[in-house]
């Protein structure tokens, strides 16, 4: 199901696309292919190019995001908003059992993040690198996906490993939570405490960074030789899936992209 509501659109002024789900495994330099609007995982670029004199531009990490910090989804309901945080609780390597029933009486529920660092390469150096690189000649099913512009890649993610929960109850009134209960629940692996010092705001704190944004170009390719790129318009994909399943693909439907598990 595909949704244009700022759940998707949100971090469009920041000049990124939204991981609905938030997931550790995504960074750049990953290819996607797109079969008849679906966009199927393949793999890392290293492994469908031989590189020439050029070297694969290197992936800078965790450099610091001003103007996303604080960034909100829109209020999610309540059922799609706690599997999401079974994922990210999950995810960071907490226990979701019983977490739902601590939000039982939620009707909506956002999301808040914080402390948000980039993983970014060189558009201009990935530039030169295709440039120079040639297909693998193993890689027939590659080349012609190439050929018909059906070849995605990352080039920069957004993560956090802070997460504020922000609940509403069906009188729109703030969602009053125990704080406690919820630590015990989710157990030792994610610190639980009050955002702002406010029971109605929760922050999950876990030791490992997830994934929320990133940003993509459509590879251009002609005679099986590298042209251009398209930048993937920020705000108009967004990689969404829910529960415990594995991604098996990614599909757009106009300018959206979702996720089927």
């Amino acid at each position: 199901m595909t949704c244009k509501d700022n759940s998707i659109t949100y971090l469009k002024n920041s000049g990124y696309s939204v991981v609905r789900v938030p997931k550790e495994d995504i960074q750049p330099l990953q290819i996607f292919i797109n079969e008849k609007g679906i966009l199927k995982p393949l793999g890392d670029l290293s492994t469908i190019l031989k590189q020439g004199e050029v070297a694969l531009p290197q992936v800078q990490k965790d450099k610091p995001v001003a103007g996303i910090s604080g960034t909100r989804s829109s209020d999610l309901s309540a059922g799609i908003a706690l599997s999401i945080l079974g994922s990210i609780v999950g995810a960071m390597g907490g226990s979701k059992l019983g977490l739902e029933g601590k939000y039982e009486k939620a009707k909506s529920i956002s999301f808040e993040f914080s402390d948000v660092y980039e993983d970014s390469i060189s558009i201009a150096n990935l530039d030169q690198y295709l440039a120079d690189a040639d297909v693998n000649p193993l890689s027939r099913y590659v080349a012609d996906l190439l050929e018909a512009d059906e070849i995605y890649l990352t080039t920069a993610t957004i993560k956090t490993n802070k997460i504020n929960i922000d609940g509403k109850e069906k009188s729109n009134a703030s969602l009053t939570v125990d704080i406690p209960e919820i630590q015990k629940v989710i157990g030792g692996n994610i610190n639980v405490k009050a955002a702002g010092g406010k029971t109605n705001q929760v922050t999950f704190e876990g030791k490992i960074a997830l994934v929320f944004g990133f940003q993509a170009i459509q590879l251009v390719y002609e005679d099986g030789r590298y042209k251009t790129f398209k930048h993937l318009k920020a705000g108009e994909g967004a990689v969404s899936g829910f529960g415990d399943e594995q991604p098996k693909y990614l599909s757009q439907e106009g300018a959206f992209v979702k996720l089927a598990v």
